[in-house]
C-alpha cells in the first residue's frame, strides 16, 4: 500500500512539473544568459543594467520586446511584479541613463535601479533587493491567459463571440513577450497571404495561432508549432461551419 502510495504521488508531482512553462517560453520573456545575484549590478549610474532598447528606434517591436525583458526578468522577493512607471533620465560619463525608482510594496522599500537602453549586455544579473523570475512564478501570472485561450479554443464560435477576449491575450502576448517570438512564417506565410480570403478572418487565424502557441509554451507541451497549428485548422473548420458567406479563398487548401 506505502508503495501504491509513493507511486501516486510521483505521478501526481511529473505531471505538476509538466504544467510549469517551457524553458522556450522563460526564454522569450526574460533576459538571455540571466545569471545569478551581484549587488553591483544596475546599483549605480557607473554599472547600469544593458537592455539595448534603444539600439533599433526604427523597429518599435525591438524596442517593445526589450522593455518587456526588463520587466519580466525581475520581481520582488514574495515574487509579486514590479512597477516600472517612475523613471527619469541622467547624464553619465557614457551617456544618457535611466534611473528607475522602484518600491517594494509589502516592505515600502525604494531601489534606484540604473538601466542603459542604448547599450546591450552579454550577460545578466540580479540586482540587489530583487529575485529573477522562476517558471512558478509565471504559470501562476499566466494562468489567467491559459484559462481564456481554452475558452477561446472551446467556444462554438470564437470568431463571433470571442474577439474582445482573442484581442486581450494576443496584446498581453505582444506587451510581455512579443509577437515576433511567436510567428512561423511556414505555417502562417500561404494562409496570410491569400488574397482571396477575408481580412478579418486572415487576422482571426493568424491570433489564433499566436495565442496556442503561447498556450503549448505555457503548458509545456511538446511541439508548439504544430499544436498551434492544429488548433488554427480547427479554429477555421469551425469558422467555416458557423460563417459560410464570408470568403475564405485558398485556405482551406493552405491548411491542408
Amino acid at each position: 500500500m506505502k508503495t501504491c502510495y509513493t507511486l501516486i504521488f510521483c505521478l501526481i508531482a511529473s505531471l505538476t512539473k509538466a504544467q510549469l512553462p517551457s524553458d522556450t517560453l522563460m526564454t522569450y520573456v526574460t533576459f538571455e544568459n540571466l545569471k545569478g545575484p551581484d549587488d553591483g549590478y544596475g546599483a549605480s549610474i557607473n554599472r547600469p543594467i544593458g537592455t539595448g532598447a534603444f539600439k533599433n528606434l526604427a523597429d518599435r517591436s525591438y524596442l517593445s520586446m526589450r522593455m518587456a525583458k526588463l520587466e519580466n526578468s525581475y520581481r520582488w522577493p514574495d515574487g509579486s511584479r514590479v512597477d516600472f512607471t517612475k523613471r527619469k533620465s541622467e547624464h553619465s560619463a557614457t551617456g544618457i541613463v535611466d534611473r528607475y525608482t522602484l518600491i517594494n510594496p509589502a516592505l515600502k522599500d525604494t531601489i534606484f535601479l540604473f538601466v542603459d537602453p542604448y547599450k546591450l549586455d552579454t550577460e545578466f544579473f540580479v540586482p540587489k533587493g530583487l529575485t529573477a523570475l522562476n517558471k512558478e512564478v509565471l504559470a501562476k501570472e499566466i494562468a489567467p491567459q491559459l484559462k481564456a485561450i481554452d475558452d477561446i479554443n472551446t467556444a462554438k464560435d470564437a470568431f463571433g463571440n470571442r474577439q474582445d477576449s482573442l484581442n486581450k491575450v494576443a496584446n498581453y502576448i505582444a506587451s510581455h513577450a512579443g509577437l515576433v517570438n511567436f510567428v512561423d512564417r511556414e505555417n502562417l506565410a500561404k494562409v496570410m497571404t491569400d488574397t482571396q480570403a477575408s481580412a478579418e478572418l486572415k487576422e482571426y487565424l493568424f491570433k489564433i495561432y499566436i495565442i496556442n502557441k503561447f498556450y503549448a509554451l505555457g503548458k509545456n507541451i511538446s511541439n508548439a508549432k504544430a499544436y498551434a497549428l492544429n488548433k488554427m485548422k480547427e479554429s477555421f473548420n469551425n469558422f467555416q461551419k458557423e460563417h459560410p458567406a464570408i470568403e475564405t479563398g485558398n485556405i482551406k487548401i493552405n491548411l491542408n
